[in-house]
């Protein structure tokens, strides 16, 4: 099978948008695993780390994905330590999340961690190709988005004191090398 790759010019937009979706989220991932925190959980502490407490089924809302899914991840999350699920004391129905003590002092590091994966990705970029890009990703995403918004809230906050001093497990930068082992021959040279 002799197939030729195509160049990020023959490339369509969407085919564009999932390569760096992809690129990106194995970086963030490989960054997450470091410090003990496996696919879709660091995004899920985010959330809870501004709501805690919420009630299981919004953060399925918030995050877009099954109720089923977030089920096996929080069981996962549970057994490491990372969350605790208890009934809402009014209906017994709902189950509420919390962030553990764990978690609650991991958000410096993975603060850190995603605010280098900002500064990498808007290295990229002048401010005003940042500002377009900006607004070209919200209008996809309010188009994309079913029923009600659900925004991320933010990995970081611009005044948030991230000391370069934080403990930094492994000392992978975010544009240069590849983050596990199985990173492929085509991530890595467009790493």
């Amino acid at each position: 099978m002799n197939e030729k790759r195509q160049s990020p010019q023959q490339m369509t937009v969407g085919q564009l948008l999932s390569q760096v979706c992809r690129m990106t989220g194995h970086r963030v991932r490989g960054h997450m695993e470091k410090i003990g925190l496996h696919r879709g959980q660091g995004f899920a502490l985010i959330h809870l780390w501004h709501h805690d407490g919420m009630a299981q089924r919004e953060l399925s809302q918030f995050m877009h994905i099954s109720p089923a899914s977030v089920t096996n991840m929080l069981q996962r999350m549970e057994r490491d330590g990372w969350i605790e699920r208890r009934r809402d004391a009014v209906d017994q129905r709902v189950v509420r999340v919390f962030a553990s003590e764990k978690a609650k002092k991991l958000s410096l590091e993975a603060k850190r961690v995603f605010k280098e994966m900002e500064d990498d990705l808007n290295s990229v970029f002048t401010p005003e190709e940042q500002d377009t890009l900006r607004k070209l990703l919200m209008k996809l995403h309010e188009r994309f988005t079913p029923g009600e918004p659900h925004p991320m809230p933010p990995c970081f906050e611009e005044d948030d004191e991230i000391d370069e001093r934080t403990p930094k497990h492994g000392e992978v930068s975010m544009s240069r090398g590849p983050v596990s082992a199985d990173t492929s021959d085509h991530e890595k040279a467009s790493a």
